[in-house]
């Protein structure tokens, strides 16, 4: 009785370092790619452009948004219906020129994106903007902040 009842609490001490052991594991292999934070965040500038986009961007419950410094979303609910609502945004007619830059300045989980917006409404155009958006991306790959520094400059 005694040896079978040893080699139950082998079994379980061996199957509970496995248990404890796995998530560290798989933790450690997991991470948000260059590839995969790219295509979350291209999501967040395809639904600046269109409104229906807006549903499938990948963001964190508690995600924040800066725009010059200042929040102007503090969680995916509120992300979501400002994009897909569209107000703020009716005026850009498309997302130019996007330049990518993986981890600047050495910053983990970060993906930052310049680009242009053109400005205005149906043909008559109004202005452009160049905007330096950093993402910081959540493990799953999750975007959890949004940093976004722009001007508008009246058209050329």
């Amino acid at each position: 009785m005694n040896a079978r009842f040893g080699r139950m609490v082998a079994a379980a001490a061996i199957a509970g370092s496995l248990v404890v052991s796995a998530p560290a594991t798989a933790h450690a292999a997991a991470g948000c790619s260059q590839a995969d934070s790219q295509a979350a965040s291209q999501k967040y500038l395809d639904a600046l452009v269109d409104r229906n986009a807006a549903w499938s961007i990948p963001l964190d419950p508690f995600v924040i948004r800066f725009e010059n410094g200042l929040p102007t979303s503090v969680s995916a609910f509120d992300l979501k219906w400002q994009l897909y609502l569209h107000i703020q945004y009716s005026v850009f007619t498309s997302i130019e020129n996007v330049v990518w830059t993986w981890q600047p300045d050495g910053r983990e989980d970060v993906i930052k994106a310049v680009y242009d917006i053109p400005v205005g409404v149906g043909e008559l155009p109004l202005g452009s903007s160049t905007v330096d958006e950093y993402f910081t991306l959540t493990a799953d790959c999750k975007i959890k902040r949004i940093d976004a520094t722009f001007t508008i400059e009246p058209p050329a």
